[in-house]
């Protein structure tokens, strides 16, 4: 009989475990209602909350890993919830049995048998309460306890329990309460954390003060009962206050906070690079700023703070006011596509020193240039000649750098952009062309400045990051010798856009700096460097309406040397790179070129050794002149006497020409003997109107004698009378300084000239 009994209990224990997993295979527990949506909290590198995205349904609901969630908590929810919680299957039928002879004994509820799984199973299918919904309650319990470890759903327990409005799990109601995080708990807030929930209207801290501080106080006297912990420490935290308010969503750095979203993605938390301190500073230097540009019709500002060594964002301020209206308030400027204006010409230079086509102290021309009808002009209209890199990137001259650009390439320039990290040239080069030197394109601020860092890190590109470690592969778009010179031209203490009493101030650090203007008048730029900051500037109109008169210097440039004293007071620049990559040559004073035997004044310049191609001077020449008549001898007439040498210095014809058009000295050669035949050495005349690879256009509704064609050549000083043949035909005939015009037919033709002593250039160009 007693193994029938024993026969008979083992296969109804059979049935119903055979039962309970083949309904767990027909019901499985509705894992995703565990894991409900949660806020994306956005942190400060010092891990204080920045700003905190909600989730679709709006709970204020901040997930917490149970690795950072107070052992205090853990300890007091298990002690006054389920104190068998480790041990039991998901049910506890102790409980059941003394909360249901406790309930008869009374006639109505007095105990519950809950377990922290039933808690957990009830939480994710709402129902009401019934002997039903109990025996479903039970079921789920044991199917969580069965396919979860016990750490598991505990953190689950505790990331979904109630706290009020729409606070839900420890991690919120940590922060919204208490203002830290669930790893800090003390005894006091892990008993307050654990009543809450049992009625969290009953037990609300701000409206039911009383009854929260009695059912606080009642969990810590159950604790000093079953001696969870020590008397002394439970009579500590009955004396300490409760919450006196509820802490508001921090809505702090929205513009960086929203690009942190949308690069990373909705995750429960991401701690960023930004440290507050600095953001503070800053975005109250671009509000102060903002208010004094509205009065000069300029609605708006940006800026960006990188931190070189790691190329974190430390602060980005992506308008005076996100909230304000009518400005463009809650558009991120910092990461909005804008004509950069000037600010790439440090790295056309940069360029050209690597190629070993220009060292700072080369020698560059600001003349009128016209490349297949595109002719620069510089900001203020005026023209300086000769000039060093060094002075055309001061004055930010705008020939001097498309002249360059012409001579690196157009598509070498656009590839060291974009190994540079500028995403923003998704055109070819032939579309860009020259004018990409003067800001013929569209960059973001956030790029521009992560550019300019590079050259503070030995020429090398890293990616910008918003949060700590992540991938920062470098890229070696300079030279460490480039980078350093240009840095060291945009260091120059002296800048004539600038008024120098910003730099001159007590606590201004070393800075090299950058400032530019876009076409239009619509956007105003400065990027500076200083210690281990890059900073960028951005002024202007979010609605692109341009501003005459919009300066980088004069509207950008304050802000900068404002928020460089912020970030880098005392700030250095970075030494010279070590090792020989740099090195003093002597050069010619006169041309800066190699000096040949002629050249009496000489001078040293920094060069890239191995890199930069110097080429013996031509502008310091030696002649032969008449010693009685003056004229200048060459050929056979050498054998004569009275022959003396004479040292002279030309300059380009080119610079000859510009200098004449504008009533400037240009040296003059002695005239050639008339009695010597012989064509001497010297430079030919080079036709630069009409141009060979320009067509030109014919307006049928035009008089011809209305549309002649400039003649012009770039001759040396002694080239005399030019004579221009047009198809063979004399057509026009003068100095190489006068205006000269011919009329022109449709089709091919070949032009040539010729100047006094016989040297000829010739071109042919096509009329349509």
């Amino acid at each position: 009989m007693r193994k029938r009994i024993l026969f008979i209990l083992g296969g109804v224990v059979f049935f119903l475990i055979a039962s309970f997993f083949a309904l767990d295979l027909l019901f499985p527990f509705p894992e995703h209602k565990l894991h409900p949506p949660v806020a994306s909290v956005v942190r400060d590198r010092e891990g204080k909350a920045l700003r905190i995205f909600l989730p679709p349904d709006g709970a204020r609901r901040m997930h917490a890993d149970f690795s950072r969630i107070s052992p205090v908590l853990k300890k007091t929810l298990i002690a006054s919830e389920d104190r068998w919680f480790k041990y039991h299957p998901g049910i506890n039928p102790v409980s059941i049995l003394r909360a249901s002879i406790a309930n008869i004994s009374a006639g109505h509820v007095v105990s519950g048998a809950s377990t922290i799984p039933m808690q957990i199973a009830r939480m994710a299918e709402p129902k009401k309460r019934t002997l039903w919904a109990k025996t479903i309650e039970a079921f789920r319990a044991l199917q969580l306890k069965l396919h979860h470890s016990n750490d598991e759903l505990l953190e689950i327990y505790l990331n979904m329990l109630p706290y009020g409005g729409n606070i839900v799990g420890v991690g919120a109601a940590s922060h919204f309460y208490f203002g830290h995080g669930p790893d800090t708990l003390s005894l006091g807030e892990s008993a307050l954390l654990t009543t809450i929930p049992r009625g969290p209207v009953f037990y609300d801290p701000l409206r039911n003060p009383q009854q929260a501080r009695a059912g606080r106080n009642r969990v810590m006297h159950q604790l000093a009962k079953k001696g969870v912990f020590p008397p002394d420490e439970i009579e500590r935290n009955l004396k300490l206050p409760l919450p006196d308010s509820v802490r508001p969503v921090p809505l702090k750095a929205p513009h960086f906070c929203r690009m942190v979203l949308e690069r990373g993605g909705r995750v429960p938390e991401t701690v960023t690079t930004l440290d507050s301190t600095l953001q503070q500073g800053a975005q109250e230097i671009i509000k102060n700023h903002v208010a004094r540009l509205r009065g000069d019709d300029i609605d708006n500002a940006a800026c960006i703070i990188i931190h070189i060594p790691t190329r974190e964002i430390r602060a980005l301020v992506g308008s005076a006011d996100f909230f304000e209206n009518g400005f463009g308030g809650a558009i991120n400027l910092a990461d909005k596509q804008r004509s950069p204006g000037s600010t790439l010409k440090s790295f056309i230079y940069g360029l050209a020193f690597d190629q070993g086509k220009l060292v700072p102290n080369s020698f560059v021309y600001d003349i009128p240039v016209d490349y297949a009808g595109y002719s620069p002009q510089n900001y203020d209209r005026m023209y300086h000649g000769q000039v060093t890199v060094r002075q055309a990137l001061a004055k930010s001259l705008n020939i001097p750098a498309v002249n360059t650009l012409a001579r690196t390439g157009v598509a070498e320039f656009i590839e060291l952009l974009k190994k540079g990290g500028i995403s923003t040239l998704d055109k070819a080069a032939m579309e860009y062309g020259l004018p990409l030197a003067l800001g013929g394109c569209e960059i973001k601020l956030t790029e521009l400045t992560n550019l300019y860092a590079s050259l503070a890190d030995g020429g090398k590109f890293k990616p910008f990051s918003v949060t700590a470690g992540e991938n920062n592969i470098s890229t070696q778009i300079l030279s460490p010798e480039s980078a350093w010179l240009v840095l060291e031209m945009l260091s120059s203490v002296t800048r004539p856009e600038m008024n120098e009493t910003w730099m001159l101030t007590r606590d201004m650090p070393e800075a090299a700096w950058k400032t530019g203007t876009s076409f239009g008048h619509r956007d105003a730029w400065a990027v500076g460097i200083s210690g281990d900051y890059a900073i960028g500037v951005w002024v202007g109109n979010p609605d692109g309406r341009p501003r005459k008169g919009i300066s980088g210097a004069v509207h950008a440039g304050p802000l900068l040397f404002d928020l460089l004293r912020l970030a880098a007071p005392g700030g250095k620049l970075p030494a010279p790179p070590e090792g020989s990559g740099i090195s003093e040559v002597e050069v010619c004073a006169h041309s800066r070129q190699l000096p040949g035997p002629f050249c009496s004044k000489r001078t040293t310049m920094r060069s890239l050794s191995g890199k930069t191609r110097l080429h013996p001077c031509e502008e310091c020449r030696q002649i032969f002149v008449d010693g009685k008549s003056g004229y200048r001898i060459s050929g056979e007439c050498l054998g004569r006497k009275g022959i003396k040498t004479k040292i002279i210095r030309t300059i380009p014809a080119k610079l000859a020409r510009w200098r004449a058009e504008n009533n400037l000295e240009v040296p003059q050669l002695p005239p050639l003997a008339p009695d010597c035949d012989l064509i001497p050495s010297g430079i030919a005349p080079k036709i630069i109107s009409p141009a060979a690879n320009t067509p030109y256009l014919l307006r049928k509704d035009t008089p011809l004698k209305f549309q002649q064609i400039a003649l012009k050549s770039e001759a040396g000083p002694d080239s005399g009378t030019l004579h221009w043949f047009l198809d063979g035909r004399l057509v026009s005939q003068g100095k190489f300084d006068e205006k000269l015009f011919t009329e022109i037919s449709v089709g091919k033709h070949r032009i040539s000239v010729s100047d006094e002593i016989g040297r000829v250039d010739a071109v042919e160009f096509e009329v349509r």
